[in-house]
């Protein structure tokens, strides 16, 4: 349980909101966003076919990770204009999660989303932040601001690519299809390294147990061949259990009598 504004937990929201599956796309597995608490930060988490976007604010609170239907997270927006300040409980009863957001008398229930496939943001995000440095090798980086991006929105209005091409002390040179031709005057950016200051939430969460490494969320391969997820930490004093692909849940202790050792797969 925590608490923070509402207008800070509403502009997160906004940030991620746009990118989603298109509402046409009859697969609603994936319309969904995510909000994923950590003990440092809450992210907000929304993914598409064509981008992947996450949002995060400081807050100290528990850690959970609960997908929520589009549908859900627009109530909740709308909710969040008529307050101020927000205290946000994750509550799980009957094997069903929830999120509960209350100011005063005043409240709203979100139910997590059952339905919802995984989505690996970290291990995403952690691969393109590798890739930052080698890629910088390419030229600069083109940096735009939100005033800059829509003022060129309409060159693109008919379908054309926008593209944003760095000419380094110059500018940006911005086309869209062969009929337009546009320069864009460089910013200077004072502010941090993209990516620098995320790692603790892109940090998955790692424990110790008889000796053993364990990764929230990894995924092992046993000597018979059968793989294996870690779903969740266990409390202090507590054996961890894992689950195969088949459901099945078993205590470590079991899983490595059969299976002898554990192998960490790749993301």
């Amino acid at each position: 349980m925590f608490t923070l504004r509402a207008d800070t937990l509403a502009a997160i929201l906004d940030q991620v909101a746009p990118h989603r599956f298109p509402v046409e796309d009859d697969d609603h597995n994936r319309d969904v966003l995510v909000l994923d608490s950590t003990p440092g930060y809450l992210h907000a988490v929304a993914c598409s076919d064509r981008a992947l976007a996450v949002a995060r604010t400081a807050v100290t609170g528990d850690v959970w990770t609960a997908p929520i239907a589009y549908e859900d997270a627009a109530a909740l927006r709308g909710w969040l204009e008529s307050s101020d300040t927000v205290t946000v409980e994750h509550v799980t009863a009957d094997g069903h999660h929830r999120l509960t957001f209350t100011e005063g008398t005043a409240q709203i229930t979100v139910p997590a989303a059952p339905y919802a496939s995984h989505l690996p943001w970290r291990s995403l995000l952690r691969i393109v932040l590798g890739a930052r440095d080698g890629a910088s090798a390419y030229g600069r980086p083109v940096q735009l601001s939100a005033d800059d991006l829509s003022q060129w929105l309409k060159a693109g209005e008919r379908g054309e690519a926008i593209e944003f091409r760095s000419l380094g002390p110059v500018g940006t040179l911005v086309t869209a299809g062969p009929d337009f031709l546009g320069l864009q005057v460089p910013h200077t950016w004072d502010g941090p390294v993209p990516g620098d200051g995320w790692s603790p939430s892109l940090r998955t969460r790692r424990f110790l147990f008889a000796g053993r490494l364990l990764e929230v969320g990894a995924r092992y391969a046993d000597l018979t061949g059968t793989v294996w997820t870690v779903p969740a930490r266990p409390r202090a004093g507590e054996e961890p259990h894992l689950v195969s692909a088949d459901a099945v849940v078993l205590p470590i202790s079991q899983v490595l009598a059969i299976g002898m050792f554990l192998i960490r797969l790749p993301d």
